[in-house]
């Protein structure tokens, strides 16, 4: 897989910014197999026409907006509720939240996860959320109520997560990770759109609830055990299917370029995207929120030595105090898989 664009970093005033991908030989496209013989012409004549019809609208270019960490204020509410209005009249697949739907300084109430679920569910179009440290891991801070976060993440499971599909009044069918005994983890999602995977996975800030050094919390090292076989798992279906491109969909920034202190707790985690995007050898899109700045970029990729892993790119969204989303375009049959640009803040 070779990559014609330069190394992005976009940031700041409204910008457009194009990734290309250029294989180094051409895609081989799936051949339906022939219709068997029947006796009525016209009917094989019908069949024949539809599933033309059906492969021709598989190969449609499509678009989905990513927005997070907001709303965090009464006021970033109300313009968070205007954004979904706007998205209303755009031409979108589905909207994702990668996380972060309050503040962390705000209680973590029954009361704001309905009415966050309330928000969220009068989008018009399927709107994928994903989990954020906000939304649970803080809730055991001062003003965050003092909870304790594992009974608020069951909660936030109940009210987001207990059912196979989106939240919006339109729904997308989602393939949710099966909740065992410890009831993790149907945050967890794939789906997928035309020909492209889309995974969803709970890796959020906040050291993702590791707990101590020496003693990491077990609610930690079920999630993260969960967590990276349903990395792998999707991973080897897109291989499988003949995937055209992967986005993967998680709430931490976790320092993926150079890594912070704290940063040892995603060092499995960024190893295991590694490889898996090393070994599919096609395009893959990792979004996330947590540091609430716009980026694109190749965090894995030296421009000057041409080494790293060239095939990954990082998109980061908007967050507190901006309220934006960024639109990313995806064309499964041309070069430029993804157009990613700025959708608009409010």
């Amino acid at each position: 897989m070779r990559v014609d664009a330069s190394h992005h970093r976009c940031r700041g005033a409204f910008h457009r910014c194009d990734v290309t991908y250029s294989p180094a030989g051409p895609v081989a496209d799936a051949v339906p197999p022939a219709p068997r013989r029947r006796r009525r012409p016209l009917r094989w004549a019908s069949a024949l026409l539809a599933l033309a019809l059906a492969t021709a609208a598989s190969a449609e270019p499509f678009a989905f907006a990513v927005t997070g960490d907001a709303p965090y204020s009464h006021d970033e509410r109300i313009r968070f509720e205007s954004m979904l209005g706007h998205l209303d009249a755009e031409t979108l697949a589905f909207v994702v939240h990668v996380g972060d739907i309050k503040s962390g300084q705000s209680e973590c109430t029954d009361a704001i996860y309905l009415d966050r679920k309330r928000l969220f569910d009068s989008s018009k179009h399927p709107l994928v959320l994903i989990p954020g440290d906000n939304d649970w891991t803080d809730c055991d801070r001062w003003l965050g109520g003092r909870y304790v976060p594992e009974e608020r993440l069951g909660h936030l499971r109940s009210v987001f997560f207990a059912t196979p599909e989106s939240l919006g009044r339109s729904r997308l069918i989602l393939e949710r990770q099966a909740a065992d005994a410890t009831g993790c983890c149907p945050e967890n999602s794939r789906w997928w759109q035309d020909e492209v995977l889309f995974l969803g996975l709970h890796v959020v800030g906040s050291a993702d609830n590791r707990g101590g050094a020496d003693q990491p919390k077990p609610e930690f090292v079920v999630r993260r055990a969960a967590t990276l076989d349903w990395l792998a798992q999707g991973f080897a279906q897109a291989r499988s299917r003949s995937a055209r491109a992967a986005v993967v969909l998680i709430h931490a920034d976790a320092g993926i370029e150079q890594p912070r202190p704290g940063g040892r707790v995603y060092a499995d985690f960024f190893a295991a995207l590694r490889r898996e995007t090393e070994a599919f050898g096609r395009p893959v899109l990792l979004v996330h929120g947590d540091r609430h700045r716009f980026v694109l970029d190749r965090p894995w990729w030296n421009p000057e030595t041409r080494t790293g892993v060239e095939n990954l790119v990082r998109l980061e969204t908007f967050g507190s105090p901006t309220v934006g989303w960024v639109r990313v375009e995806v064309d499964p049959q041309s070069q430029a898989v993804f157009t990613v640009r700025e959708g608009g803040r409010y």
